[in-house]
């Protein structure tokens, strides 16, 4: 009996959690639509900026555009190419798939005080880091299924698994655990 209330308390702080999240949500949209009138008279037209920039800034964009945008064609080929993997090899090793909607954020699109084209800017700006995030998390699935062990020297900025993988040195732990991380048992529960 002492375990059923232990777990309905649980349940209970885990659905206030939500509420308090929800809450947030709720206050951020209002608080966004109340301000969006203040923030629609903030919006500069394209042609006004581009007049309002200088010379050396027009030039810039104009040599910059081809390079930023001419990446486009490789980052969707890059794209195509993940996807193929992502959905072959994990369902054969079966690794739980990675969801796209976890990591492709598009809200910038509905800030009153952008422009169209900067619009647009933000949406690629958007899609690449989604991308580059989203790829990460496949790689460090990959990583953990095929060899989740720590590299010698600190990582700068390690994936979300890194934590879990073996130290470098550590043989005998690695064939203990290998099985275990090959489960992605503790993902379920975290539900990342």
């Amino acid at each position: 009996m002492k375990a059923v209330e232990e777990l309905r308390k649980d349940v209970l702080k885990k659905i206030d959690v939500q509420i308090g999240d929800l809450y947030k949500k709720r206050d951020f949209i209002s608080e966004i639509f109340t301000q969006k009138v203040a923030l629609k008279k903030k919006k500069i037209g394209v042609w006004k900026n581009i007049i309002q920039n200088s010379f050396l800034t027009n030039i810039k964009l104009l040599i910059s555009a081809p390079f930023i945008y001419g990446i486009s064609v490789f980052i969707l080929l890059f794209h195509i190419a993940l996807e193929l993997y992502h959905q072959v090899c994990f369902r054969l090793y079966k690794i739980p798939l990675v969801k796209p909607s976890d990591y492709f954020i598009f809200d910038r699109a509905h800030l009153p005080y952008l422009n169209w084209l900067e619009k647009i800017n933000c949406a690629y700006c958007s899609y690449y880091n989604n991308l580059i995030a989203y790829a990460r998390e496949i790689g460090a699935r990959t990583e953990r299924y095929w060899c989740p062990i720590k590299h010698s020297m600190p990582r700068k900025d390690a994936h979300s698994h890194y934590s879990r993988f073996v130290d470098y040195s550590n043989a005998e732990e690695l064939r203990k655990e290998w099985e275990n991380l090959r489960k992605f048992d503790d993902d379920k529960k975290t539900k990342l």
